[in-house]
């Protein structure tokens, strides 16, 4: 019953997605029908021709003559309509696999962060490429072979069934050994394939992996050999199909074979039936030739259905993403309003674990709010949720007391901007991956965006300066340059709120408490909230919140926290001997920060 829904499910996903090709599909069916018919023309001419040979030999040359323009006239249809249906199959089938990506992807846009990290890049990529591409082969080949492949032997029965009935019986006869042979070669196929699809998605997931840490296992001068997760998956991998392989050919050798033992039955019946005089040669001839190809096209048929269950899988694994719907908000904003954002008794899940258990605060317009806390507090998911990429298990995160769920998306991007901590730069230049946020930004603007950001010498040390080009790793800057440029691009969207998630985790102490004093000159009237990586700036902040396992343990300034909050005083503590700690000098002196959970923050202090 599952496996017949799960069927039902890509045949309804499969008519959804040719909407607006059927009529082109109608086409080309047509277009096979014709083709299949012409295929006969050929025993046609042959039976006029045996005839005419054994009835009046001497004018034989001439019935000849005549009968090949009817032979080469059927050898062209047939070609001309196979082109025909092959033509319109491949345009629809394009046309679908570009419909079908550009829904895809626009899912994609859709989706929640934390589900798109669930499913992995590498799973990701195979439904977005190889999966749209199976589909292409399979409506742009298969269809027609398919279709040729089923109303073949139909024509042919037809055909023998007008020279005599049993010699029809006969060649059909094979039909029931064939589905019985194809039972056989076709068992287990269908969960050997689920568990071909789970190891490919997994070795995907891995690979994808692998080469994304290539510099990281370069710089430790390990080969692939010695990533120990590829080989186990590769392992796996290779000792599935080689099972799936020694349990499908010999069925698969079964199967051809029977499909060629036509011979058997049908040629002692043809015998025997002119032997008794109820037909002549010709008839036998044509129908022994006919038999012959009466199931051919069965192995087309057991071709596609070896290839199906990666199709079936491939749609299969496209229907959740299809089927992501989170519904378009239609809100807007007054454009002049400053933008209050609250969260009222927020809660989120991972999940089985909870991230955030009733989380309540409030950012007036253009006020500088701080997040801190251990890593797993939440700061995070809390910089995602004002952003709008996530949205809270239960209650409610507003601005101006309308859910950002339910802005518009053009308007939530012009409302909020979020800078991460793992920074994204497009194949391009410099320019291109700033204007990203605002193509129409003139040059004053870029310039103050990139200098607030303290990324203007870097972009001027460049080669070409902004016209410098970068790959899509942003090979050419550090890790820090390039998380300032994307605080640049941020900027440039001159959004109302912006979010800074450990953007500037790269940066030394005095490169942040610069970068807040600019950003705060410049950009007054914005509302910032960060998740700050060091401590060194924030000092100045009209609100910093202490987070801790989910929940809101302290909120206030910074001499309010420095008062009230042991966990924050020890932060400032460990910062500044941090800050004096050196090399040489005097033998180290181990100090120690109590924090506000007892346990110690320890540090050597060499020489300071």
């Amino acid at each position: 019953m599952g496996r017949h829904s799960d069927h039902m499910g890509v045949r309804r996903i499969l008519l959804e997605l040719s909407v607006g090709h059927r009529l082109a599909m109608a086409g080309a069916l047509i277009a096979t029908l014709i083709a299949v018919v012409a295929e006969l023309a050929p025993f046609a001419v042959l039976f006029f021709a045996i005839e005419a040979v054994l009835e009046t030999p001497q004018a034989s040359t001439n019935v000849l003559v005549a009968l090949a323009p009817w032979l080469f006239g059927g050898i062209a249809l047939k070609y001309m309509a196979y082109g025909m249906a092959y033509l319109i199959s491949h345009h629809a089938a394009y046309s679908i696999m570009m419909s079908t990506r550009n829904r895809l992807v626009a899912r994609l846009d859709d989706a929640p962060l934390h589900w798109i990290h669930a499913q992995g890049a590498g799973a990701l990529k195979q439904s977005v490429i190889q999966d749209v591409e199976r589909m292409e082969a399979f409506i742009a080949h298969h269809t027609v072979e398919l279709a040729a492949a089923l109303m073949a032997p139909l024509c042919v029965t037809l055909a023998l069934l007008w020279i005599d009935w049993r010699l029809a019986l006969a060649a059909l006869a094979i039909g029931p050994m064939a589905l019985l042979a194809s039972a056989i070669a076709m068992r287990g196929v269908g969960q050997n394939q689920d568990r071909f699809n789970h190891e490919t998605a997994s070795l995907n997931n891995v690979t994808v992996e692998y080469l994304r840490n290539m510099p990281v296992l370069k710089v430790f001068c390990r080969s692939a050999s010695g990533f120990r997760l590829l080989r186990q998956r590769l392992r796996a991998y290779y000792r599935l199909t080689e099972q799936i392989t020694r349990n499908t050919v010999p069925g698969w050798a079964l199967f051809t074979s029977v499909l060629g033992s036509h011979l058997l039955l049908l040629l002692p019946l043809g015998a025997w039936l002119h032997t008794h005089g109820e037909i002549g040669i010709a008839e036998v001839v044509v129908a022994v030739l006919l038999g012959a190809g009466i199931f051919r096209p069965l192995l087309k048929v057991g071709r596609f259905l070896m290839e199906m269950p990666p199709i079936v899988a491939g749609i299969k694994r496209m229907a959740p993403l299809l089927a992501l719907s989170r519904s378009k908000g239609q809100a807007r904003l007054a454009a002049d309003d400053a933008i209050r954002i609250e969260l009222d008794q927020v809660r989120f899940r991972y999940g089985d674990g909870e991230v955030l258990a009733g989380i309540s605060l409030c950012l007036e317009p253009a006020t500088f709010n701080v997040l801190l806390g251990p890593s797993g507090s939440g700061k995070s998911t809390i910089a995602q949720l004002v952003a709008g990429l996530l949205t809270p298990t239960s209650g409610a995160v507003t601005a101006n007391g309308v859910s950002i769920a339910d802005l518009d998306d053009q308007e939530r991007a012009r409302c909020i901007a979020l800078a991460t901590q793992e920074v994204f730069l497009f194949s391009g230049t410099v320019r291109d991956n700033l204007l990203l946020a605002c193509p129409e930004a003139s040059a004053q603007e870029i310039q103050r965006a990139v200098r607030v950001a303290q990324v203007e010498m870097t972009i001027q040390a460049l080669p070409l300066g902004y016209d410098t080009p970068l790959n899509e790793l942003g090979a050419r800057l550090s890790g820090g340059e390039r998380q300032r440029l994307a605080v640049a691009r941020a900027l440039l969207a001159d959004p109302a709120v912006l979010v800074l998630d450990e953007s500037t985790a790269f940066a030394d102490s005095l490169t942040q408490r610069a970068f807040f004093q600019a950003l705060l000159t410049e950009y007054p009237h914005t509302t910032l909230l960060v998740v700050a990586h060091r401590l060194y700036g924030i000092e100045q902040a009209d609100q910093i919140l202490v987070l801790e396992a989910g929940a809101l343990q302290k909120r206030g300034r910074h001499d309010h926290l420095m008062a009230e909050s042991d966990y924050y005083r020890s932060l400032w503590e460990y910062e500044e001997l941090s800050e004096r700690w050196s090399l040489g000098g005097a033998a180290p002196a181990q100090e120690a920060v109590q924090t506000s959970d007892g346990s110690k923050l320890a540090s050597n202090a060499m020489g300071g």
